[in-house]
């Protein structure tokens, strides 16, 4: 959409020029006079065409950090907690907030909100910052008029969401740092290291042990077929990762995740952990029984447990009983799913998805510790049998030659 230049005054008489993005002078205007703006001018801005190309790609490559968002979440609940109206309280957060992307949506919802749409139909329009989870909690707190509680539930579950993803990559970050070393190592060994070594050898007319032998056909194969090593590698993760979009790919490469030793164990729990604390939060805040497990299906990641809610979801429909159709599809363990038959027995069922969302943050902490413990140790003996194997394919040439000499 074009710029165009506002020049005028604000209610108080106050001068103003401004810079500011619509279809039209004429959306630009309509918006303005209903806010109480009065209107000097406005102008197309002309020029910095390029300039606006870049700005629009890095606001489509940016992200917005996970703490932003739970500051401004924090900060909003407040505010409204305090009795500032809603427009006000954005209005505030889009002075004080510091991230481009996340400052110029909280000012488009403002200017929404202005002109009468509801809070949850603002944020809609920005999904790529607020999620499904977000937006219907949001909604139902807009219902129930208790918003600055649904915003602080937001908060501390985004906040908890995002302390989660931290564990699970520190306990992937030295795995793949080994898994680079020794991809690194093993190359220079065989394409600088052992070919010098091999010409000596095979001049000297002695026989080539089969691990020296193995990386040298190595060596060749890599120096002869480079270029289309590199290619099919990359259009083989390129094939991956767009078959893994899709729900039969994404759906066969889970069902294999969830049968990894230890791995699937973890994926399971943190699954578990984030459906129940979500579902939670949603009939905390409100949200009606089949509209809160339609979102909390889109939270999940894992495919096939994604399915079993949408499948519970049906079964709810039906009027049957969550525990009863958890209990059948036979992916999840019986101790939670004994806890929302009591929670749905006893009209406690929020408290119950809490207390496993609990117990199993607490498992998925051990899983971790369990899986990094598992991982250290199993990569180091394998980056340890690779220094092993390329010192033996150096070595024992050396001691044939120095048997050859002898002789």
């Amino acid at each position: 959409m074009p710029f165009f230049i506002y020049k005028g005054f604000d209610k108080s008489g106050k001068s103003i020029t401004k810079t500011l993005e619509a279809a039209n002078k004429e959306a630009i205007a309509n918006s303005l006079i209903k806010s109480g703006f009065s209107i000097v001018s406005i102008s197309e801005k002309k020029g910095d065409l390029d300039l606006k190309f870049i700005d629009d790609f890095l606001k489509k490559i940016s992200k917005v950090k996970t703490n932003d968002l739970v500051m401004v979440t924090i900060q909003l609940a407040n505010m409204l907690d305090a009795g500032i109206p809603l427009p006000t309280s954005l209005s505030t957060l889009v002075e004080q907030t510091e991230n481009k992307k996340l400052k110029e949506a909280l000012e488009d919802i403002s200017e929404e909100i202005k002109q009468g749409k509801t809070f949850s139909d603002s944020l809609a329009k920005h999904k790529d910052i607020f999620s499904n989870l977000f937006i219907n909690m949001v909604a139902s707190g807009e219902v129930s008029g208790n918003l600055d509680e649904v915003l602080k539930r937001l908060a501390s579950f985004t906040e908890h969401e995002a302390e989660l993803k931290s564990k699970i990559s520190s306990a992937m970050t030295y795995p793949v740092i080994l898994i680079i070393a020794g991809v690194g190592v093993v190359s220079f060994v065989v394409t600088t290291v052992i070919p010098p070594f091999v010409k000596i050898f095979l001049e000297g007319g002695i026989p080539l042990p089969l691990p020296t032998l193995i990386l040298y056909q190595l060596n060749n194969v890599i120096r002869a077929a480079w270029l289309y090593i590199i290619v099919g590698s990359v259009a083989g993760w390129i094939y991956l990762k767009r078959w893994a979009k899709t729900t039969e790919g994404k759906m066969k490469l889970d069902v294999i995740k969830l049968k990894v030793p230890v791995w699937g164990d973890l994926a399971r729990k943190v699954e578990i952990s984030r459906l129940t604390r979500t579902l939670s939060a949603l009939l905390s805040s409100g949200v009606p029984m089949l509209q809160a497990l339609q979102v909390t299906e889109k939270t999940i990641d894992v495919a096939p447990m994604a399915l079993v809610i949408k499948n519970v979801g049906i079964a709810v429909g039906k009027g049957k009983n969550i525990s009863d159709s958890l209990r059948e599809s036979g992916e999840f363990p019986a101790m939670p799913i004994h806890m929302i038959a009591v929670g749905e027995e006893t009209g406690t069922l929020e408290i119950m998805l809490t207390k496993i969302a609990d117990f199993y943050d607490i498992a998925t902490d051990y899983a971790i510790k369990k899986l990094t413990a598992l991982l250290e140790p199993m990569f180091l003996v394998i980056i340890g049998g690779l220094v092993g194997f390329i010192f033996a394919s150096i070595l024992l040439p050396i001691f044939s030659m120095v048997k050859t000499l002898k002789n």
